[in-house]
């Protein structure tokens, strides 16, 4: 006699799609307090639009407008999210920026990068996936 036995995952994809978004918000909230964090390096000293001087090591908020463009999680298809910083300057912030106009370049300063890079994704996701 034939015996089978039907597994249905369906509601683990709910339980799954949470724990992600919920992962890819601690992305962004490591990424936050590392745009506040004063451990990024720069050649020189130099006076910022709000009147503060920003040193040889800083964070990267001048008047905020990179930080508060990040989005919230965006649910781009089946367990895929997405963070995006709409800022005009984002890229160049980010990825560096060499200027043909003006002498000088701005250094890469990943901070998406390095807080994917600082956080244990499979832990974050555990973690989520617990409280789910």
């Amino acid at each position: 006699m034939t015996v089978r036995v039907t597994l249905d995952f369906g509601t683990l994809d709910a339980r799954a799609d949470q724990a992600l978004k919920a992962t890819t918000a601690r992305v962004g909230e490591r990424t936050q307090a590392l745009l506040r964090a004063r451990v990024w390096t720069w050649p020189n000293v130099t006076e910022r639009r709000n009147g503060e001087l920003a040193g040889l090591t800083r964070n990267i908020i001048d008047e905020g407008t990179l930080a508060a463009s990040q989005s919230e999680p965006r649910r781009m298809g089946t367990l895929n999210y997405r963070l995006t910083w709409d800022a005009d300057h984002a890229a160049a912030v980010f990825l560096g920026a060499v200027f043909r106009k003006r002498a000088g370049s701005l250094p890469a300063r990943n901070a998406p990068l390095a807080a994917i890079r600082s956080l244990n994704l499979p832990e974050e996701f555990a973690k989520a996936w617990r409280k789910g």
